[in-house]
């Protein structure tokens, strides 16, 4: 599988675009959606896109009840003016670390899909770095922190949700399967558990060179997909000082057997 591609849709036509976009993903770990004409009514467009590529999932949370399911499909990732920029990400506008979205979700999607309905006027990339490169630079640079990555079992939970394993898994025929929220830990963590959670976050943070990580900043009316297991994303700061000046809508996609 290739890291990253730029599918260019029409804008109007969902069964072309479906196949186009769907194709991509099958083959890339990161793929820009990019409609050549920006659909008029981008809710319905993208509505229409995800039930005909795949099977969309319901994962919108509710911030205000500790991230419980709503049982609706789409999630805001909205900046708001009212809400302390630490209290939540997806409301502010400060960088996010690295992750993956659904390290904490038992039941996964596997295929995460993005779409802009308002761009930040400077920054809001959304980042990704593809999980084999990153594998390739620890084994050189960071062999104790990667083989603890491989091998301590670690809790990430949300709500009444959770997922407890190694942060990398590895496949015999090499396949790669990412799960981490630094921001996500389970209550009482083990105590080598919880090193290690601070011991990647740091790495990530601090030590992983920058021209490895891919920025995707998107337009409005353009969408992104990304593998989740595959790939570790995260987003640049940016500019914003009233509620709704980046708006972006998330939503889970199942992908058809091949």
């Amino acid at each position: 599988m290739q890291f990253s591609t730029t599918a260019v849709l029409s804008g109007t036509n969902i069964t072309h675009d479906a196949d186009i976009a769907r194709e991509a993903i099958r083959t890339h770990e990161v793929v820009r959606l990019s409609p050549a004409a920006t659909p008029a009514d981008l809710r319905s467009y993208y509505d229409a896109l995800v039930e005909a590529i795949g099977t969309p999932v319901d994962i919108a949370e509710d911030f205000a009840n500790g991230g419980a399911p709503t049982g609706e499909r789409w999630s805001e990732i909205r900046y708001r003016s009212d809400i302390p920029d630490m209290a939540a990400f997806r409301h502010s506008k400060n960088a996010q670390p690295l992750h993956t979205d659904e390290s904490y979700v038992s039941t996964t999607a596997g295929v995460m899909l993005f779409y802009c309905e308002q761009a930040a006027p400077r920054g809001g990339e959304t980042t990704f770095i593809s999980g084999a490169t990153l594998v390739e630079f620890m084994t050189n640079e960071e062999p104790e922190l990667l083989h603890r990555l491989r091998t301590v079992s670690v809790r990430f939970q949300k709500a009444d949700d959770f997922k407890n394993r190694p942060i990398l898994q590895e496949g015999e025929n090499g396949s790669l399967d990412l799960n981490f929220n630094f921001f996500c830990l389970g209550a009482d963590p083990d105590p080598e558990a919880e090193k290690l959670n601070q011991d990647f976050h740091d790495f990530l943070q601090t030590r992983l060179p920058s021209e490895l990580v891919l920025p995707v900043g998107l337009a409005p009316g353009e969408g992104v997909t990304w593998r989740d297991d595959l790939v570790l994303h995260g987003r640049n700061s940016f500019d914003a000082e009233t509620t709704g000046d980046r708006t972006i809508w998330k939503t889970g996609l199942i992908l058809p057997a091949a």
